[in-house]
C-alpha cells in the first residue's frame, strides 16, 4: 500500500507537499491519488485539531513548540518579540495579546481562535498575599 494513515507531523508534511506537487501537474491521471491524499490529510487535521481544541492557548503553544522542537528564543525571534515574553506566556504570567494571537496564528498556520480562548493566569505568591 502506497499511503497509510498519517501518524506524525513529518508524514503529514510529506503528504501535503506531495499533494501540492501532484495538484500542480494538473493531470487527470493523478486525481485518485490527490483525492486519497486529501482524505488522509483532512482526517489527520480533524484528529489533531480535536485534541488541540481541548488545550488552552498556553498548552497548545507549548505542545506545538515541543512537536516542532522550537525553543523559546527561536520563537521569540520568529515573532519579533523577547524570549522573556514567551517565557512569561508559557508560565501563565502574561496573557497572549491580540497582536500576539495574530503572530502565533500566522506563524503556525492556525486560526486565531486557537490562541485567543480564555485561560487563567497564575499569580505569584507575593501578588496573592498583597491582595488578601
Amino acid at each position: 500500500m502506497k499511503y497509510r494513515k498519517i501518524v506524525s507531523i513529518e508524514q503529514y508534511e510529506e503528504y501535503c507537499n506531495l499533494h501540492e506537487k501532484l495538484g500542480l501537474k494538473d493531470d487527470v491521471k493523478y486525481q485518485d491519488e490527490i483525492d486519497l491524499l486529501e482524505i488522509l490529510i483532512e482526517e489527520y487535521d480533524n484528529r489533531t485539531s480535536t485534541y488541540r481544541k481541548r488545550l488552552n492557548p498556553v498548552e497548545l503553544l507549548d505542545s506545538i513548540m515541543q512537536d516542532e522542537n522550537i525553543s523559546r528564543a527561536e520563537l521569540a525571534r520568529d515573532l519579533g518579540t523577547t524570549r522573556q515574553l514567551i517565557s512569561d506566556i508559557l508560565r501563565y504570567r502574561r496573557n497572549i495579546s491580540k497582536n500576539m494571537v495574530v503572530k502565533l496564528s500566522e506563524r503556525f498556520s492556525m486560526r486565531p481562535e486557537a490562541f485567543s480562548r480564555p485561560y487563567k493566569l497564575q499569580l505569584k505568591k507575593k501578588e496573592i498575599s498583597a491582595k488578601t
